[in-house]
C-alpha cells in the first residue's frame, strides 16, 4: 500500500527550491503590509536579521558537510552521513535555515497574519520532506542513522551531544552552492521594500536606491555563475585526460 505522506514528501522534495515562492507571492496577494510609520525600519531590519540568520544556518550545514550531501539535487541523495557540527546540534539545519530565510521575508512584509499563514504552509511543507528524507536515510544507513535519530532531535537544538566537525570549511562550496540562496534573498527583500514603498507612498521617491543595489547583486551574482561554469568545465576536462592515461 502507497504511503502518500512518502509521496507527497518525495514530490515537494523534489521542488523544495520553488514551493515556497506561490507561497509568498499567495499571502503577498491576499495580505496588505500594515504602515506602522517609524517602526518600520525596525520591522525590516529585524526581517533581515531572521533572513540572515537563516543563511548563516546555511552556510555552516553546507560548508562542512560531506561531498555528495546537503546539495540542491531534485531526488534524495546522501552520499555519506553528516553527524557533527551544527548536524549533531540538530537534524534538519537546512530547513531550520530556509524557514527563517523565506519567514524573515515575509516578516519584513510587516503583517503579522501574513506571517502565521506562510509560516504554517512552510512547517507544512518540511514536515513531510523530513518524513520522506527520513526514510530514504533509515534505508541506507539503518542502525546508523536509527542511532543518531536517539541522540539529536529533529527540530529543536540540543548541545549535549556536540561533536567537532570532521571535514574543514569549504569557502569555496558555499560561493559555488550558496550563491542561488543569497542572491534570491536579497534580490526579494529590495522588492518586498520596493512593493511596500509603492503601497504607503503611492509612489517609488528614489529608484536608484533599488536599481543600483540590485544591480551590483545581479552582476555579482552573473560573475560567480561563470566562474562556476568554467570550474566544471575545467573539472570534466581534467576527469577525461585522467581517464584517457588509463586507458593508454
Amino acid at each position: 500500500m502507497r504511503n502518500w505522506k512518502l509521496e507527497l514528501g518525495n514530490f515537494l522534495f523534489k521542488h523544495r527550491s520553488f514551493t515556497p515562492i506561490p507561497l509568498i507571492i499567495m499571502v503577498f496577494i491576499i495580505f496588505k503590509p500594515i504602515n506602522l510609520e517609524e517602526k518600520n525600519i525596525i520591522i525590516n531590519m529585524a526581517g533581515l536579521l531572521i533572513s540572515f540568520l537563516g543563511e548563516t544556518i546555511r552556510i555552516f550545514a553546507v560548508g562542512y558537510s560531506f561531498e555528495g550531501t546537503s546539495g540542491r539535487e531534485m531526488y534524495l541523495r546522501a552520499d555519506a552521513l553528516n553527524i557533527t557540527g551544527i548536524y549533531s546540534l540538530v537534524r534538519n539545519p537546512l530547513y531550520i535555515g530556509n524557514f527563517l530565510m523565506f519567514t524573515g521575508l515575509v516578516v519584513v512584509f510587516s503583517n503579522l497574519f501574513a506571517v502565521l499563514v506562510f509560516a504554517l504552509f512552510i512547517i507544512l511543507q518540511y514536515y513531510f520532506i523530513v518524513l520522506a528524507e527520513e526514510e530514504y536515510l533509515k534505508g541506507k544507513y539503518g542502525q546508523e542513522y536509527e542511532s543518531y535519530c536517539t541522540q539529536v532531535r529533529r527540530i529543536i537544538p540540543t548541545f549535549r551531544n556536540y561533536k567537532k566537525n570532521q571535514n574543514p570549511f569549504s569557502l569555496k562550496k558555499i560561493i559555488f552552492k550558496e550563491n542561488d540562496s543569497i542572491f534570491n534573498m536579497l534580490m526579494m527583500f529590495l522588492l518586498v521594500l520596493l512593493y511596500k514603498e509603492r503601497i504607503f507612498n503611492g509612489r517609488i521617491s528614489r529608484p536608484l536606491d533599488y536599481i543600483i543595489p540590485a544591480g551590483i547583486l545581479i552582476v555579482i551574482y552573473i560573475i560567480v555563475k561563470i566562474i562556476k561554469k568554467r570550474g566544471t568545465a575545467k573539472h570534466l576536462q581534467c576527469g577525461k585526460k585522467r581517464q584517457d592515461t588509463r586507458r593508454e
